[in-house]
């Protein structure tokens, strides 16, 4: 067996030996033992299912919902001349035809699949017919609704790999502590014999903290950057206003460096992350978008310009450093007032009672079949899909609800023959549905057309992709729509709303501990690696001997603050305008505190408020301040 791993290994992907904890893993899932990899980021996951997949016979499926990741992988087996394709929300219709087509009719070696993809029944339908012989779990950390990356997609994956029948099962991760690994073997089927984890500690990372005002944050970052050593460098902040002003005062004191966030489009991170990656651009301002599945060994220094949210995403946001083994520079930049901007986010995005009670209500106002607009739930409500996501995988779990196919709202269907003849072979019931959307030419409202049912909305669907499929007509569909079978009504409406609202606060409560270990450690005089990894239930023998307080670097108990001054007449009476607008989407406290604070919210967001020119207006407040000026304006 290692005299064949060593072959591979060397003939595939150039390699003489594995790191540690990979020997392990491979060897496991060649011997068909579902197993689960815990390994630190730039622990070397991707090998692990990589070099089983081209000595075993069948096909192995690759689950991730990192989508530059899934591009760069298929892109570099190709060029080794291994059979691999993906499929994933990026490819056209064509390209994703064509990769199906594929799979269908030879033995293709590797298939990288986003979630969301794995769940359409034809896929798992053809799936089954195949001989599965791994099915690897990217980022299986996204399975525990506990964990810092919760996807409602991962809760059915479990289900979903098990009518796949593969051979193993590896699920993979860099972040998951005692009680998310454990979720994820139950989810998996993994013994807890088979997890193969290897050491969070990388001894080529020096994690350092330098707390500062923030008036003073600028000097220290360009005192950091100041030695072209420590390029290429990734800088992470919390807002995008704060990436975007990083970013153009690097840009006048003559440090290259360029912007990325989720606000831009994805050609412009595409752009930016391939200049970073090719060399061009030496420091990249980014929020945590930015680094997950990129694979870029010589990073020299990653600095957080304010605090990670957790102590998962500090270790994980710091190990994309240095993955080359050369000795890399953590830095942390931190004030008492980035305590505030972190509680900020959480408190400010905590859903309503009655935003709650409005989305179950949706759900089970509609008879024995629901279809919901997830964007629609998320921003008419003002709740972070995150928290929607959290509220419908409870509705799962509990039995109420069942996924089904989905579809769309909106179509424009343009013929590409006479109408006459694209009507051929439709009954005439079907032809008297399609004509008119045919005829129009323009954007057609599917559920008025369909007579707002689901069951009418599904068999619509069918005919319209079957004459897509035809390719006599070309379908532009949009505005996705999510159906789901009621499998229960709740004995209590406003019973269920009070546990679901209890489940949110929990979480909440869950965030603002985990932004509390982040302060904790930062102002601990212990070895900051010793404390890091404790998170993860991991001791280390001796401390690191190189971050900050190993060095003997004097940290203060209490963090520099910067005074805010409090909110003045002149701005009371901006906020009585705003008000006096009656914007709908600022009409309860809440939304217009996100407003005032500048929270990109989904609200927010929808009605592209922060293009306003008060928005933002009491960002330096906290926003329990400003909710209780918003209350005060609103009675």
């Amino acid at each position: 067996m290692e005299e064949a791993i060593s072959k591979a290994l060397k003939n595939y992907f150039g390699h003489d030996s594995l790191r540690g904890g990979q020997q392990e893993v491979v060897e496991r899932v060649m011997d068909g033992v579902n197993t689960l990899a815990v390994l630190p980021t730039g622990g070397g996951k991707s090998l692990c299912y990589q070099l089983p997949a081209v000595m075993l016979d069948g096909l192995t499926v690759v689950v991730s919902p990192l989508i530059a990741l899934m591009r760069d992988q298929v892109e570099v087996l190709q060029r080794n001349g291994i059979d691999a394709l993906r499929l994933d929300s990026t490819g056209t219709e064509k390209e994703n035809e064509a990769t199906i087509d594929y799979i269908t009719r030879s033995k293709l070696k590797m298939l990288y699949v986003s979630p969301e993809w794995l769940s359409q029944s034809s896929l798992l339908e053809l799936l089954k017919t195949k001989n599965v012989s791994l099915v690897a779990v990217d980022e299986a950390h996204c399975v525990s609704e506990w964990g810092h990356s919760f996807r409602p997609s991962y809760l059915r994956l479990a289900k979903m790999v098990r009518k796949i029948k593969p051979r193993s099962v590896l699920a993979l991760t860099a972040t998951a502590g005692p009680s998310v690994a454990r979720e994820i073997r139950k989810a998996f089927g993994i013994l807890k014999r088979d997890q193969v984890q290897t050491s969070f500690f990388r001894p080529n990372l020096h994690f350092l903290i330098r707390p500062c005002a923030d008036v003073d944050k600028d000097a220290c970052l360009l005192d950091c950057l100041s030695d072209p050593s420590s390029c290429p460098a990734i800088v992470y902040a919390t807002k995008r206003e704060t990436v975007e002003s990083v970013a153009t005062m690097l840009r006048n004191v003559g440090v290259h460096a360029r912007a990325y966030h989720a606000g831009m489009t994805a050609e412009a991170r595409s752009e930016v992350q391939d200049e970073f990656l090719a060399g061009k651009t030496p420091v990249i301002c980014a929020t945590i978008a930015f680094g997950m599945g990129v694979d870029m060994p010589n990073v020299r220094t990653v600095v957080h310009y304010q605090p990670p949210k957790s102590p998962e995403g500090w270790i994980q946001e710091s190990g994309r450093a240095g993955r080359d083994g050369e000795v890399s520079k953590c830095l942390l930049l931190i004030s008492e007032n980035d305590r505030a901007l972190l509680k900020n986010f959480v408190v400010a995005q905590k859903p309503t009672r009655r935003a709650v009670e409005n989305i179950i209500g949706r759900f089970f106002s509609q008879g024995r079949r629901a279809v919901v607009s997830h964007y629609d739930l998320s921003t008419l409500n003002d709740v972070p899909r995150t928290a929607l996501d959290i509220l419908i995988a409870r509705l799962e779990i509990l039995g109420l609800i069942v996924p089904d196919e989905g579809s769309w709202l909106w179509c424009h269907a343009v013929p590409l023959e006479p109408i006459p003849k694209i009507l051929l072979g439709f009954k005439p019931a079907e032809q008297k549905l399609l004509k008119p959307i045919l005829e129009t030419r323009q954007r057609v409202n599917l559920t008025e057309v369909s007579g707002g049912t689901a069951a009418e909305q599904q068999k619509l669907m069918l005919l319209l992709s079957e004459l897509n499929a035809s390719g006599d007509a070309r379908m532009k569909f949009s505005h996705s729509l999510n159906h789901y079978r009621i499998r229960k009504q709740p004995d209590r409406l406003s019973q269920l709303t009070d546990e679901m609202y209890q489940v949110i606060l929990d979480h909440a409560g869950d965030e603002l501990s985990r932004v509390e270990s982040v302060f904790a450690i930062a102002t601990s005089r212990k070895c900051i690696a010793v404390s890091l990894l404790a998170h993860f239930g991991e001791k280390l023998a001796e401390p690191c001997g190189h971050c900050s307080s190993c060095l003997g670097e004097t940290r203060p108990r209490k963090l520099p603050q910067t005074p805010v001054d409090e909110i003045t007449p002149e701005e009371l009476k901006v906020v009585q305008q705003v008000v006096a607008l009656r914007k709908p989407a600022l009409a309860s406290p809440e939304r217009l505190a996100r407003f005032l604070c500048g929270i990109h919210s989904p609200g927010m967001m929808r009605y592209r408020l922060y293009q306003h020119d008060h928005w933002g207006l009491l960002r330096r407040l906290s926003y329990e301040d400003v909710h209780g000026y918003a209350k005060a304006q609103l009675v």
